[in-house]
């Protein structure tokens, strides 16, 4: 059974119901377009060339601007000053400041160690110290932050260990 129609200008829905008096589905009908003449066409007068061709590309207001790099001031605040202070002489940008704490924090919650914060601290200061000198040394690094995970993971398991002999295993 068809009910109430409501027109929306090209589309017409329809309500239908079912015999028990619940609404069904709805049906769309779409209405044609009135006809009407074309537009005149107008002859207009267009130049072949242009006369002022310019040399500048316009700029794309809705691409950001990559080359806005942020040094390690705007490090965020969950850094510890003491990380981005030492790490700043050799990467200066806030982002990867900000990768590596991540690895720290990833390494410390991985190892149980994420409450003990100077701990955590001192160990990734270590790791990094480490780091560097593997990578000034001659055969250098693929991957730095990788390689310094990898240096955090051994620091705290020897951390582990070490509790471990300390009580008798």
């Amino acid at each position: 059974m068809i009910g109430k129609a409501t027109t929306l200008g090209i589309i017409t829905v329809y309500e239908t119901e079912r015999k028990n008096g619940s609404q069904s589905s709805n049906l769309y009908v779409f209405n044609p377009f009135p006809k009407s003449e074309p537009p005149k066409k107008e002859k207009l007068n267009h130049p072949n060339k242009t006369n002022n061709l310019s040399k500048t590309k316009p700029k794309d207001l809705n691409k950001r601007n990559e080359e806005a790099i942020l040094d390690h001031t705007f490090s965020s605040d969950h850094v510890p000053k003491s990380f981005v202070n030492l790490i700043k002489y050799f990467f200066s940008e806030a982002k990867t400041i900000e990768e590596y704490w991540k690895m720290t924090r990833i390494a410390a919650y991985r190892n149980n160690r994420e409450k003990e914060e100077e701990l955590v601290l001192d160990i990734s200061i270590q790791s990094f110290k480490q780091m560097i000198r593997k990578l000034k040394a001659k055969n250098g690094v693929k991957n730095p932050v990788a390689y310094y995970f990898g240096i955090l993971n051994r620091k705290f398991e020897e951390v582990y260990f070490e509790e471990l002999f300390g009580m008798g295993f």
